[in-house]
């Protein structure tokens, strides 16, 4: 887990632990799955969606036929990792603030 996930959770007290912890493990992508959705589909952009990115997928569905979002998403592939750990970050942050409200 993302040492930037481990400090959001010191903050929260062991029954808000375990809520964070079962809405994180449940939601979180994993960066294989992330890899495989960009090497044999993203040319049309169907990585970016999983990824809840809605425009830069339209725009791929909409330029699949240019082959150019298929050499684009082969050079994502490299870079998936980073990608999906600041999108987990994000939910983190998300699910944080959501327990946040409710104290």
């Amino acid at each position: 887990m993302d040492f930037r996930i481990i400090e959001l959770q010191k903050q929260l007290s062991e029954n808000e632990k375990n809520t964070f912890n079962y809405k994180y493990e449940r939601q979180k992508k994993t960066v294989s799955t992330g890899v495989l959705l960009a090497l044999f589909v993203g040319g049309f952009g169907i990585h970016k969606f999983w990824l809840s990115e809605i425009v830069p997928g339209v725009l791929y569905l909409l330029f699949c036929w240019t082959f150019i979002p298929s050499i684009i998403a082969l050079i994502e592939c490299f870079f998936m990792k980073n990608t999906v750990n600041n999108y987990n970050y994000r939910l983190a942050q998300d699910i944080f603030k959501e327990i946040e409200m409710l104290r």
